[in-house]
């Protein structure tokens, strides 16, 4: 059996590695240190589990595990990332990945469950992953829930800094139709301004601080489960 490894930072690369190496029976353990790598890494030869990043530069995590997903739907991926707000655990569950770990919660005996839950064909999520599940699960009121999927596209494309031409053109609708989403996801989440729009959006991880997960448009490359 052989494993990928898809991870930016090198010291985090070789951990993993090494947990695989000492604990696991892969005859072969692949590294890549961005997207465009692993995706080209496993191309090249079959693997049984993949383990990445979601913050990679080139090509980010969750777009290359549509990618693998797309073109071996049996693949075993685990996620790995610092994110680990509402959005990005949602899309990581509906994406077919089978498996989550928060990297602040990345001790060893975390990384050993996850590795042989998610090799093993099973889901696993650490702890502050779960909690967000559970977190939305309870809440009748969270976001994806009462916004519709077009909404939440003009969401985050506000949020993202377009203005509404911008917006309509992305999604090739008109300005008009933008402002009347834009209208009615404000008046369904009870904000009063755009200035609330952003920080919703920041806070709920529908957008990020920093740069590297772009996943507008990628529902028609992933096979969506139900939170």
């Amino acid at each position: 059996m052989r494993a990928l490894i898809v991870e930016d930072e090198e010291l985090v690369r070789e951990l993993l590695a090494s947990v695989l190496v000492r604990e696991f029976d892969f005859t072969e353990i692949v590294e890549a240190g961005d997207g465009e790598e692993g995706w080209h890494a496993f191309q090249e030869k079959p693997f049984h589990f993949v383990v990445l990043d979601l913050m990679l530069p080139k090509l980010d995590g969750l777009r290359l595990a549509c990618r693998m997903l797309e073109a071996v739907p049996e693949i075993r991926i685990l996620a790995l990332s610092s994110e680990c707000d509402e959005y990005t655990v949602r899309e990581v569950n509906c994406s077919g990945i089978l498996g989550f770990v928060d990297k602040r919660e990345m001790a060893l005996e975390v990384l050993f469950a996850a590795f042989n839950e998610v090799s093993s064909g099973r889901n696993y999520y650490s702890v502050n992953a779960q909690n967000v599940i559970s977190s939305m699960w309870e809440n009748p009121g969270a976001y994806y829930k009462i916004l519709s999927g077009r909404e939440l596209q003009v969401l985050r494309l506000i949020a993202q800094g377009h203005d509404h031409d911008a917006v309509g053109a992305e999604l090739k609708i008109s300005a008009y139709t933008v402002r009347r989403h834009k209208h009615n996801t404000m008046k369904k989440l009870g904000l009063s301004d755009e200035a609330s729009l952003l920080r919703f959006a920041l806070q709920k991880g529908i957008v990020k601080h920093k740069g590297g997960l772009d996943w507008t448009d990628i529902n028609h490359l992933s096979s969506r489960r139900a939170l």
